[in-house]
């Protein structure tokens, strides 16, 4: 018998992507282009309530309602999705999305004063509890964008929250670098234990766009949270922190393998978070 989540909880997202010009290949600035400002997103009235677009630096951002079961949570990531790259090709036929790690932008695309803002609020480190740097803007033509997983639950206290960012890494930062191999976005964004404290429960901020590129992978979020709940659930004794901090932030994937690798080999085969990875060690 498989151990499942006991908890009820929810999965919500605010994934960015970036717009390009499928015939040149380059970035176009989203500035301009997408409704919706950062904080003030814009909502078309026919959406259910939870959906919204807005600007981030250059990219276009998407907000989904918190999803009660998987089908929600994909339905919703495409929804929002098929919508924004139809109104971007309905300015422009050559206009298309892009769920990827980091682009290089061109300097035409960098002009206004809102390309060069990152980060409208510290985010933290859950191994130290200190706030994590913030990138500069002005100085590099680096643009990054990140896939971030909205975890609610009952009764959100921030012990909880922050321990759960710790099974997180494992479940989806760690196996994030089984798909996504981008190496440059962490110099901006995305390290090991990233998180915003939601009234909810947790923001975790590791992960990139390019999780959002496919169905494959967007189910795999959810059942990365999933997965997470479990092993928190029933107390599993985590990978040794510095390990899991290493592979992440060097986007070391054979590291990463071999962590997961001998943490399913520890870990009751009864359960969710057993199934799940032997799965995705078995995909990759």
């Amino acid at each position: 018998m498989m151990i499942n989540p006991i908890t009820q909880f929810t999965v919500g997202a605010d994934p960015e992507m970036f717009i390009i010009n499928e015939k040149t290949g380059d970035v176009v600035s989203a500035i301009g282009l997408i409704p919706g400002e950062k904080g003030d997103p814009w909502r078309d009235p026919n959406w259910p309530e939870g959906f919204g677009l807005e600007i981030d630096n250059v990219l276009a951002e998407y907000n989904i309602p918190p999803a009660y079961n998987k089908d929600m949570f994909v339905k919703a990531i495409q929804f929002m999705q098929t919508y924004i790259r139809d109104y971007v090709k309905s300015i422009n036929p050559d206009y298309n999305i892009l769920c990827a790690a980091s682009k290089i932008v061109k300097d035409d695309q960098l002009e206004n004063p809102i390309a060069k803002l990152f980060g409208c609020c510290p985010d933290f480190n859950c191994y130290t509890n200190l706030p994590n740097p913030k990138p500069k803007g002005d100085i590099t033509n680096l643009r990054s964008a990140g896939f971030h997983v909205h975890y609610g639950y009952p009764d959100a206290n921030i012990d909880d929250s922050v321990q759960m960012v710790k099974y997180f890494d494992v479940f989806l930062g760690l196996v994030s670098l089984l798909f996504d191999t981008d190496r440059k976005r962490r110099s901006l964004y995305g390290k090991a234990g990233c998180y915003r404290l939601t009234s909810y429960g947790v923001e975790y901020r590791t992960l990139s766009s390019f999780m959002a590129s496919s169905e494959k992978l967007i189910n795999l979020i959810y059942d990365g949270v999933s997965a997470a709940v479990v092993a928190f659930e029933t107390d599993m004794a985590l990978p040794t922190p510095n390990d899991v901090i290493l592979a992440i932030n060097n986007s070391d994937i054979t590291a990463a393998r071999a962590i997961l690798n001998s943490f399913k080999n520890s870990i009751d085969k009864r359960t969710f978070s057993y199934y799940y990875l032997s799965n995705v060690l078995k995909t990759k």
